[in-house]
């Protein structure tokens, strides 16, 4: 009979312990499934991030073929700060005056002057007119959970194959 009462008490704690490794490895399962849950929206994110960067990207190298072929033609006549889309069209880029979408991605860009002092060096504020060297800005945009997120890149881009 004290045998018994021995068994009885094992059996009781041994569905204790049953239940707090269930607890303990449910709790360790749901931890490793959140920061997996985590890891997996941050890299979706990611992606779009060098996705936006490789169109804006391709937009800065679309302006200097744009400038590689004609000055005068492509880059001088568009408007200062002005927004524009630019288009892959006829085999040959241009610059279009609406944004360009691509799949969920919206991009600009925006030649601005540019102004230099009397050593030459560009400034700020004040300054000369540079009438062969534009500022240009693109911007990519997209929705990302709801909220606008964008990506800017600038160069300066300078007449180099044609003078005045």
């Amino acid at each position: 009979m004290i045998q018994d009462l021995r068994f009885k008490n094992n059996a009781g704690l041994t569905l204790v312990e049953v239940v707090i490794a269930s607890a303990i490895i449910l709790t360790a399962t749901l931890a490793l499934l959140s920061i997996h849950s985590f890891y997996f929206k941050t890299t979706l994110s990611n992606v779009d991030k060098a996705k936006a960067a490789y169109l804006a990207e391709e937009a800065l190298e679309a302006v200097r073929y744009l400038r590689d072929i004609s000055w005068d033609t492509n880059i001088a006549p568009l408007a200062q700060n002005t927004n524009y889309g630019i288009v892959f069209w006829n085999n040959t880029w241009q610059a279009s005056t609406t944004a360009t979408s691509i799949q969920n991605f919206t991009r600009t860009i925006r030649l601005s002057s540019v102004y230099r002092d009397s050593n030459s060096d560009i400034v700020y504020s004040g300054g000369t007119l540079d009438p062969d060297t534009r500022l240009v800005t693109a911007t990519v945009s997209w929705q990302d959970h709801g909220t606008t997120t964008s990506r800017t890149i600038s160069t300066y881009l300078t007449n180099l194959y044609e003078s005045h």
